[in-house]
């Protein structure tokens, strides 16, 4: 199934460029991604979203579209318990609530295992809520520190 989708070398570059970029990062980075329609189905960086400008989960929420899914590869800064800075790489899986098309949500779940194994990700994280509550937000936050 991973073969109906294509990543160019310049996405594969622009991805390995960011793991390598937010390895000590001190802030919350991401980078957006989204499979293009027929016939290419290619996986390509969402410039059209601004979600590169999020400093927060809030503001990733709030950046992200409400009507289509898309794969965010996220950087998170953290502290851990024991007092350490530790700077997780993350790939959220933004599945909204409101996709009606079934088409798009088989295509994006098709590609979860091929994003997660390209962006070289140990944890994937689904969100099929809007990050407008508090408790989603912290819910959220909890699995990327557990």
């Amino acid at each position: 199934m991973s073969s109906l989708y294509h990543l160019s070398t310049d996405v594969k570059t622009r991805i390995n460029r960011f793991r390598t970029q937010t390895a000590r990062s001190d802030s919350l980075k991401a980078l957006a991604l989204k499979i293009e329609p027929k016939p290419s189905y290619e996986i390509t960086i969402d410039e059209d979203e601004g979600v590169e400008q999020a400093d927060s989960l809030e503001a990733l929420g709030e950046e992200l579209p409400d009507n289509t899914p898309r794969y965010v590869l996220l950087c998170y800064p953290m502290t851990t318990s024991d007092g350490r800075n530790q700077t997780p790489l993350v790939l959220v899986y933004w599945k909204p609530a409101t996709v009606v098309s079934q088409e798009w949500k088989m295509l994006y779940a098709g590609a979860l295992e091929l994003m997660r194994n390209q962006c070289g990700v140990s944890k994937v994280i689904e969100i099929a809520t809007g990050l407008e509550d508090e408790e989603d937000i912290d819910e959220v936050k909890e699995q990327i520190e557990s």
